[in-house]
């Protein structure tokens, strides 16, 4: 996860929820208004999704 963080641009929006006990939502947005967002099991793999999306 930090490696993830890590490479996310200073200018970007990042959310991160947990919506049930099993289940984390992650939203960004670039500067240019391009979002995506991800539900997955585990925080870690929301996150790469997202990262590998929007990159």
């Amino acid at each position: 996860m930090e490696r993830v963080l890590s490479r996310l641009p200073e200018d970007w929006a990042v959310r991160m929820e947990r919506q049930t006990a099993k289940e984390w939502s992650v939203w960004m947005q670039r500067p240019d208004g391009t979002q995506h967002q991800e539900k997955r099991d585990l925080l870690v793999e929301a996150l790469e999704e997202v990262w590998r999306v929007l990159r």
